[in-house]
């Protein structure tokens, strides 16, 4: 049953509290039929030289870059990879033991392109479990409804067992600084005929205090705008998803500015006037959307609409 092999590619950067968990973890994965590919991106710490101490293993490839970005590192790992199946681990992470087995056990018995499981994500000192559906087929629009609406399966690519084949000409985009991951996601499931949901947590995902996504600086653009709702442009810009899928990600873009100008008015971040009415105009753009989009309820829907019209008030 280990015939097929499983690459994982692992972006390095800043990672030396983190990277030597992270690899251990995936060498000790109980299917061995594995290929690491360590992409260090002209890190200035020590994580390149505790990645080459992993070199004579010959499941594993260290390849050493100049800093230019998580997309660029992974598309290099997509380069190298030679598996049947490509699948993803961050630095700061880790697999739990089983995390490969049952991932491509699941794919090879339900044949499916695209394998998403369930993963355990630190808050607050503890790991919970992200796993609230049970084992299932996915239809694409189940998937975009389960990384906007409850974010059940993420759009994070680390989650995700991907067959070789439907990733021909999919990379991650340079342009991105958030979602770069979900743009993946949807370019893959474009050849994607079968998508299965392993609902068990494999994955630890760790609480990072000094990711780019905790900063709240970092999650806004040079021209005042919010990067999530860039992104989340950019992706329907190029993905055709059809419409009820379009008003899923509007409604997802309308709670996003509804709570980054709730941010401003109560002083959690002190932008420009302009990001101001960059982010009405996106209430304004998305909210009709949202109002008719069946999968936000009802509850849901008037508690965004308070912090819409109130958003100086509400706490």
């Amino acid at each position: 049953m280990e015939d097929v092999k499983v690459s994982i590619i692992v972006p390095v950067y800043k990672a030396e509290a983190s990277i030597v968990r992270c690899i251990e973890s995936i060498l000790g994965q109980t299917y061995h039929n594995i290929e690491l590919l360590l992409i260090e991106d002209g890190s200035p710490d020590n994580s390149g030289e505790i990645c080459d101490r992993y070199a004579g293993d010959p499941r594993v490839k260290v390849i050493h870059n100049t800093n230019q970005g998580v997309s660029h590192t992974r598309n290099t790992g997509l380069e190298y990879a030679t598996g049947e199946y490509i699948t993803f681990c961050d630095s700061d992470d880790y697999y739990t033991p089983n995390h490969v087995k049952e991932n491509i056990y699941a794919a090879m018995k339900h044949g499916s392109d695209i394998t998403i499981s369930g993963y355990y994500i630190e808050k607050h000192g503890k790991f919970v479990s992200s796993v609230h559906m049970t084992n299932a087929s996915l239809s694409k629009d189940d998937v975009v409804k389960h990384f906007t609406v409850d974010n059940e399966v993420g759009g994070y690519c680390w989650n995700k067992l991907y067959k070789r084949e439907v990733l021909q000409g999919v990379k991650f985009p340079k342009n991105l600084e958030v979602l770069e991951d979900t743009y993946f996601l949807c370019s893959a499931m474009k050849r994607a005929r079968k998508i299965y949901y392993l609902a068990e947590p494999l994955y630890y995902y760790c609480d990072n205090q000094n990711s780019a996504t905790r900063n709240m600086d970092m999650l806004y653009s040079d021209h005042d705008t919010v990067k999530y709702i860039d992104s989340y442009k950019n992706i329907l810009a190029n993905h055709r998803l059809g419409q009820n899928l379009e008003n899923i990600i509007h409604g997802t873009m309308f709670e996003m500015a509804v709570a980054y100008r709730y941010y401003e008015c109560q002083g959690y971040h002190h932008g420009s006037q302009q990001l101001i009415k960059n982010l009405e105009t996106d209430i304004k753009q998305f909210r009709k959307a949202y109002y008719h989009c069946s999968e936000f309820s009802l509850m849901r829907k008037v508690k965004w609409t308070l912090i819409m019209l109130w958003p100086r008030f509400h706490r």
